[in-house]
């Protein structure tokens, strides 16, 4: 998958992936940053905002 507006990684070099109960992965190689987010316990619907968070906190440290 490539960066979409919801879900959009560090930028627009960014490929990944998003999987069941809101883990994440992705890559890139602009920044040499790889990600990767699996939770031990999927927490029922809804928004789940972890790997958000996380991901939100990568793109701010590479600012």
């Amino acid at each position: 998958m490539l960066p979409t507006e919801s879900n959009p990684m560090i930028g627009p070099n960014s490929f990944g992936h998003t999987g069941r109960g809101g883990s994440l992965a992705f890559a890139d190689p602009e920044h040499g940053v790889a990600f990767a987010y699996a939770m031990n316990r999927v927490i029922g619907g809804g928004d789940d905002v972890r790997a958000a968070s996380l991901a939100e906190a990568v793109r701010r440290s590479l600012a």
